[in-house]
C-alpha cells in the first residue's frame, strides 16, 4: 500500500532539489480526524480520471481544493489526516487494486456566500473543514463507507535517551500566537515561521526548524520520513510542554545513491540523539486504522 498525502508528495515532485513546507499544529494531529456533527459539503465537484503521469501543485483557497493525479487512498489520506509516508503502511486498510491504481483530478468549489466566514477561521479550522468536506464527497461520490478499530501494530517510540533532553530541545517561554494573531500562510523560511514546523531540504541535507512545538507533532512529523519505512511514531516522552529547535540530518536513502554526501550531518535516528536528547525505539503499540468496507469508482462527472 502506497501513501501520498497530497500536499508532499506534490512538494517533493516540483522541487526535487531545496523544498521546504510548514506545519502548523492543526496538519500534525496523529490522531485521525473524526467528524462531530453532520458534514460539511462542498457546493460543487468534478471528478475526473487522469490522463497524465505525475501529480501537479494542488490548490486550496476558501472557496476552492483541486487536485490533481492522485489514487482514491490519497483521498482517504487527506480526508482523515492520515501521516504521510514514501512506505507502506497499515493505517487504511482494504480496497480492491483500482484504489491504489487509478488515478483521478478533482475541483471541488463550496459555496461562494461561505468564503468570508471561512477566511476569518484559523489555518487549523480552515484545513479541518475542508478535510471534513473531503469525506462528505467521498461519501456521496465514491459511495465510500468505513469502520475505524484498534489495531497491535508496529510503531516507533519517541522517547528520551538515557542521556536526557540536549539544551537544543528548549523550552518555548514567549507567548504563544493565538488564532486571532497568527497568519494563516505558510512561512517561506524558518526565520518566518512563528509556530509550528518547517523543515527544509538541499540535496541530501535536512533541516527541521520547530517553535513552540510539542513533541506530538513531531512525532506525527517523524512517521513521514523513509528511515521510519511506514510505521506510525508514538509519543512517550511524557513531556508535555511547546518546544523549539533545530535538527539537522542526512537522508540516508538519497544518500545511498550518490557517490558522496553533500552532508556532514548524521543520519535521523542518531541526530535525534545526538543533538535533541531523543530516541526512537522499535515496539508495538495499539493503533487506530480506517477499514475500508466499501468503495466505487466515481461517475466522471
Amino acid at each position: 500500500m502506497r501513501s501520498f498525502p497530497i500536499a508532499w508528495k506534490l512538494l517533493r515532485i516540483v522541487f526535487p532539489l531545496v523544498a521546504s513546507l510548514a506545519l502548523t499544529p492543526g496538519q500534525m494531529r496523529a490522531q485521525i480526524l473524526h467528524a462531530d456533527g453532520p458534514l460539511p459539503s462542498f457546493d460543487v465537484s468534478s471528478i475526473k480520471r487522469s490522463n497524465g503521469t505525475e501529480a501537479l501543485p494542488s490548490i486550496a483557497t476558501p472557496i476552492q481544493v483541486r487536485t490533481v493525479h492522485v489514487t482514491a487512498r490519497n483521498l482517504i489520506e487527506q480526508a482523515f489526516n492520515i501521516p504521510w509516508t514514501p512506505d507502506s503502511n497499515e493505517l487504511v486498510i482494504g480496497g480492491s487494486g483500482w484504489v491504489d491504481n487509478d488515478y483521478f483530478n478533482l475541483d471541488a468549489r463550496m459555496d461562494e456566500s461561505l468564503a468570508p466566514a471561512f477566511e476569518k477561521m484559523s489555518h487549523e479550522e480552515q484545513k479541518r473543514q475542508r478535510s471534513l468536506m473531503l469525506q462528505s464527497l467521498l461519501a456521496v461520490r465514491f459511495k465510500l463507507k468505513v469502520r475505524f478499530e484498534t489495531r497491535e501494530l508496529p510503531v516507533y517510540a519517541l522517547s528520551i535517551a538515557k542521556s536526557g533532553p540536549r539544551p537544543a530541545l528548549a523550552q518555548h517561554t514567549s507567548p504563544l500566537p493565538t488564532d486571532e494573531t497568527r497568519s494563516v500562510s505558510f512561512p517561506t523560511t524558518a526565520q518566518g515561521l512563528s509556530r509550528g514546523i518547517f523543515v527544509q531540504y538541499r540535496g541530501q541535507s535536512a533541516e527541521m526548524t520547530a517553535k513552540a512545538a510539542t513533541l506530538d507533532e513531531v512525532a506525527h512529523w517523524l512517521a513521514g520520513y523513509s528511515e521510519i519505512g511506514g510505521r506510525p511514531v508514538v509519543n512517550q516522552t511524557a513531556l508535555t510542554g511547546s518546544y523549539d529547535f533545530t535538527l539537522r540530518w542526512t537522508r540516508e536513502r538519497l544518500a545511498a545513491q550518490t557517490e558522496a554526501s553533500d552532508s556532514d550531518a548524521p543520519a535521523l535516528f542518531t541526530a535525534l540523539q545526538e543533538q535533541l536528547g531523543l530516541r526512537l525505539l522499535a515496539t508495538k503499540a495499539p493503533v487506530e486504522v480506517i477499514v475500508i468496507d466499501h468503495i466505487e469508482p466515481p461517475s466522471h462527472n
